[in-house]
Protein backbone atom coordinates (compact mmCIF):
# COMPACT_ATOMS: atom_id res chain seq x y z
CA UNK A 1 0.00 0.00 0.00
CA UNK A 2 1.95 2.54 1.07
CA UNK A 3 4.80 3.00 -2.07
CA UNK A 4 5.61 5.15 -4.38
CA UNK A 5 7.96 5.50 -7.79
CA UNK A 6 8.25 9.36 -8.66
CA UNK A 7 10.40 8.72 -11.24
CA UNK A 8 7.33 7.09 -13.09
CA UNK A 9 5.01 9.74 -11.79
CA UNK A 10 3.23 7.14 -8.75
CA UNK A 11 3.57 9.82 -5.96
CA UNK A 12 2.25 6.85 -3.55
CA UNK A 13 -0.50 6.11 -1.02
CA UNK A 14 -0.65 7.01 2.37
CA UNK A 15 -2.25 5.81 5.52
CA UNK A 16 -4.72 8.73 6.02
CA UNK A 17 -8.00 8.47 4.12
CA UNK A 18 -8.85 10.38 1.36
CA UNK A 19 -5.53 12.48 1.31
CA UNK A 20 -4.72 11.05 -2.11
CA UNK A 21 -7.36 13.56 -3.51
CA UNK A 22 -5.99 16.67 -3.00
CA UNK A 23 -2.44 15.65 -3.27
CA UNK A 24 -3.69 14.28 -7.14
CA UNK A 25 -5.16 18.00 -7.58
CA UNK A 26 -2.08 19.61 -6.80
CA UNK A 27 -0.04 17.35 -9.12
CA UNK A 28 -2.60 18.26 -11.95
CA UNK A 29 -2.54 22.06 -11.17
CA UNK A 30 1.93 21.29 -11.33
CA UNK A 31 1.96 19.92 -15.16
CA UNK A 32 -0.65 22.49 -15.93
CA UNK A 33 1.56 25.60 -14.76
CA UNK A 34 4.99 23.88 -16.65
CA UNK A 35 2.26 23.30 -19.16
CA UNK A 36 3.25 19.50 -19.35
CA UNK A 37 1.18 17.36 -22.00
CA UNK A 38 -0.15 15.05 -18.54
CA UNK A 39 -3.00 13.72 -17.08
CA UNK A 40 -3.65 12.99 -13.30
CA UNK A 41 -5.34 9.79 -11.99
CA UNK A 42 -6.42 9.62 -8.52
CA UNK A 43 -7.67 6.58 -6.80
CA UNK A 44 -10.27 7.02 -3.81
CA UNK A 45 -13.16 5.05 -2.20
CA UNK A 46 -16.48 5.25 -1.23
CA UNK A 47 -15.75 5.59 2.35
CA UNK A 48 -13.37 8.69 1.62
CA UNK A 49 -15.62 10.66 -0.48
CA UNK A 50 -17.45 11.41 3.02
CA UNK A 51 -14.43 13.44 3.95
CA UNK A 52 -14.12 17.52 3.38
CA UNK A 53 -11.12 17.20 1.31
CA UNK A 54 -12.85 15.28 -1.50
CA UNK A 55 -15.39 18.43 -1.76
CA UNK A 56 -12.66 20.41 -1.98
CA UNK A 57 -10.74 19.05 -3.93
CA UNK A 58 -13.35 18.30 -6.55
CA UNK A 59 -14.60 21.97 -6.20
CA UNK A 60 -10.78 23.28 -7.07
CA UNK A 61 -9.84 21.18 -9.77
CA UNK A 62 -13.29 22.29 -11.76
CA UNK A 63 -12.91 25.91 -10.99
CA UNK A 64 -9.14 25.64 -12.39
CA UNK A 65 -10.24 23.39 -15.14
CA UNK A 66 -7.36 20.70 -14.03
CA UNK A 67 -6.25 17.80 -16.27
CA UNK A 68 -7.58 15.41 -13.50
CA UNK A 69 -9.26 12.04 -13.34
CA UNK A 70 -10.70 11.18 -9.57
CA UNK A 71 -11.60 7.53 -9.86
CA UNK A 72 -13.68 6.46 -6.88
CA UNK A 73 -13.22 2.56 -6.48
CA UNK A 74 -17.05 1.75 -4.67
CA UNK A 75 -16.41 -1.64 -2.96
CA UNK A 76 -19.49 -0.69 -1.23
CA UNK A 77 -17.86 -0.64 2.15
CA UNK A 78 -15.93 1.41 4.68
CA UNK A 79 -14.18 -0.93 6.27
CA UNK A 80 -17.45 -3.14 7.84
CA UNK A 81 -20.10 -0.01 7.28
CA UNK A 82 -22.11 -0.23 4.34
CA UNK A 83 -22.42 2.37 2.01
CA UNK A 84 -26.44 2.83 3.18
CA UNK A 85 -24.94 3.57 6.33
CA UNK A 86 -23.34 6.47 5.30
CA UNK A 87 -24.86 8.96 2.78
CA UNK A 88 -28.20 8.92 1.45
CA UNK A 89 -27.72 8.78 -2.02
CA UNK A 90 -25.44 5.48 -2.96
CA UNK A 91 -24.60 6.77 -6.54
CA UNK A 92 -21.59 8.18 -5.74
CA UNK A 93 -20.75 9.60 -9.48
CA UNK A 94 -24.08 12.41 -9.06
CA UNK A 95 -21.45 14.38 -5.92
CA UNK A 96 -19.34 15.68 -9.03
CA UNK A 97 -22.42 17.08 -11.19
CA UNK A 98 -23.20 19.63 -8.48
CA UNK A 99 -19.80 21.06 -9.00
CA UNK A 100 -20.04 21.15 -12.96
CA UNK A 101 -17.94 18.52 -13.09
CA UNK A 102 -18.32 15.02 -15.72
CA UNK A 103 -19.29 12.46 -13.76
CA UNK A 104 -20.01 8.81 -15.12
CA UNK A 105 -20.84 5.67 -13.10
CA UNK A 106 -18.92 2.60 -14.96
CA UNK A 107 -18.71 -1.52 -14.25
CA UNK A 108 -15.80 -1.53 -12.00
CA UNK A 109 -14.97 -5.39 -12.75
CA UNK A 110 -15.19 -5.08 -16.41
CA UNK A 111 -11.77 -4.15 -17.58
CA UNK A 112 -12.71 -2.96 -21.32
CA UNK A 113 -15.12 -0.82 -20.19
CA UNK A 114 -12.87 0.80 -17.63
CA UNK A 115 -10.49 1.44 -20.43
CA UNK A 116 -12.90 2.79 -22.74
CA UNK A 117 -13.62 5.46 -20.09
CA UNK A 118 -10.52 6.09 -19.11
CA UNK A 119 -9.33 6.74 -22.60
CA UNK A 120 -12.02 9.26 -23.33
CA UNK A 121 -11.68 10.75 -19.74
CA UNK A 122 -7.64 11.13 -20.69
CA UNK A 123 -8.97 13.10 -24.02
CA UNK A 124 -10.56 14.92 -22.27
CA UNK A 125 -8.15 16.61 -19.91
CA UNK A 126 -5.55 16.83 -22.67
CA UNK A 127 -8.45 19.51 -24.42
CA UNK A 128 -9.05 21.44 -21.80
CA UNK A 129 -12.30 20.02 -20.42
CA UNK A 130 -11.28 17.98 -17.00
CA UNK A 131 -12.07 17.00 -14.64
CA UNK A 132 -13.51 13.77 -14.67
CA UNK A 133 -15.22 12.36 -11.89
CA UNK A 134 -15.16 7.97 -12.48
CA UNK A 135 -17.42 5.81 -9.82
CA UNK A 136 -15.99 1.87 -10.10
CA UNK A 137 -18.57 -0.15 -9.05
CA UNK A 138 -17.44 -3.19 -7.18
CA UNK A 139 -17.47 -5.39 -4.58
CA UNK A 140 -15.13 -6.62 -2.02
CA UNK A 141 -14.50 -10.20 -1.92
CA UNK A 142 -12.67 -10.37 1.77
CA UNK A 143 -12.75 -8.60 4.90
CA UNK A 144 -10.85 -5.16 5.04
CA UNK A 145 -7.61 -6.53 6.39
CA UNK A 146 -6.36 -9.88 7.10
CA UNK A 147 -7.88 -9.98 10.73
CA UNK A 148 -11.28 -9.33 9.26
CA UNK A 149 -13.40 -12.68 8.72
CA UNK A 150 -15.99 -10.14 6.38
CA UNK A 151 -18.86 -11.72 8.25
CA UNK A 152 -20.80 -8.21 7.35
CA UNK A 153 -21.47 -9.51 3.60
CA UNK A 154 -24.02 -10.95 2.59
CA UNK A 155 -23.18 -14.05 1.13
CA UNK A 156 -25.46 -14.08 -2.05
CA UNK A 157 -24.27 -10.79 -2.79
CA UNK A 158 -20.53 -11.74 -2.32
CA UNK A 159 -21.25 -14.94 -4.49
CA UNK A 160 -22.65 -12.93 -7.06
CA UNK A 161 -19.64 -10.28 -7.58
CA UNK A 162 -17.27 -13.21 -7.33
CA UNK A 163 -18.73 -14.39 -10.51
CA UNK A 164 -18.31 -11.02 -11.22
CA UNK A 165 -14.46 -11.62 -10.62
CA UNK A 166 -12.14 -8.96 -13.26
CA UNK A 167 -10.45 -11.47 -13.56
CA UNK A 168 -12.55 -13.92 -14.73
CA UNK A 169 -13.92 -11.64 -17.06
CA UNK A 170 -10.69 -11.31 -18.35
CA UNK A 171 -9.81 -14.42 -19.42
CA UNK A 172 -12.72 -14.50 -21.01
CA UNK A 173 -12.26 -11.43 -23.05
CA UNK A 174 -9.05 -12.81 -23.82
CA UNK A 175 -10.53 -15.62 -25.25
CA UNK A 176 -13.45 -14.40 -27.18
CA UNK A 177 -12.33 -11.21 -28.20
CA UNK A 178 -8.41 -11.03 -28.12
CA UNK A 179 -8.56 -14.95 -29.58
CA UNK A 180 -6.43 -16.11 -27.46
CA UNK A 181 -5.74 -20.24 -26.82
CA UNK A 182 -6.05 -21.72 -23.39
CA UNK A 183 -2.34 -22.04 -23.62
CA UNK A 184 -1.06 -18.48 -24.11
CA UNK A 185 -3.56 -17.56 -21.17
CA UNK A 186 -2.03 -19.52 -18.93
CA UNK A 187 1.20 -18.32 -20.22
CA UNK A 188 -0.06 -14.57 -19.23
CA UNK A 189 -0.52 -15.79 -16.30
CA UNK A 190 2.24 -17.66 -15.91
CA UNK A 191 4.11 -14.52 -16.19
CA UNK A 192 2.27 -12.57 -14.10
CA UNK A 193 3.37 -15.35 -10.94
CA UNK A 194 6.57 -15.41 -11.89
CA UNK A 195 7.12 -11.47 -12.05
CA UNK A 196 5.35 -11.32 -8.17
CA UNK A 197 7.46 -13.45 -7.35
CA UNK A 198 10.63 -12.13 -7.94
CA UNK A 199 9.20 -8.50 -6.58
CA UNK A 200 8.98 -10.42 -3.23
CA UNK A 201 12.22 -12.18 -3.44
CA UNK A 202 13.79 -9.06 -4.25
CA UNK A 203 12.48 -7.05 -1.32
CA UNK A 204 13.14 -10.16 0.99
CA UNK A 205 16.40 -10.06 0.29
CA UNK A 206 17.73 -6.81 0.20
CA UNK A 207 19.42 -5.02 3.11
CA UNK A 208 17.76 -2.71 5.56
CA UNK A 209 18.91 0.89 5.35
CA UNK A 210 21.38 2.16 7.65
CA UNK A 211 20.19 4.47 10.09
CA UNK A 212 22.27 7.16 7.79
CA UNK A 213 20.52 6.03 4.52
CA UNK A 214 16.97 6.30 6.85
CA UNK A 215 17.49 9.83 7.61
CA UNK A 216 18.52 10.76 4.27
CA UNK A 217 15.51 9.38 2.66
CA UNK A 218 12.86 11.12 5.36
CA UNK A 219 14.78 14.61 5.33
CA UNK A 220 13.89 14.67 1.06
CA UNK A 221 10.11 14.24 1.96
CA UNK A 222 10.09 16.59 4.72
Amino acid sequence: MHIADVSTGNLGANGIVGAGTPIGVGAALATWIRGEDRVTVVFTSDGAVNNGTFGESLNLAAAWNLPVILVIENNQYAVSTPIEQSTRETALYKRGLGYGVESVAVDGNHVLDIYECVEESVAKCRQGQGPVLIEAITYRHLGHHVNDPGNYMPKDKLDHFKAKDPCLLGRKFLREIGGAGEAEVRAIEAQVEHEIEEAVAFAMNSPQPSVQEFLEEVSIYQ
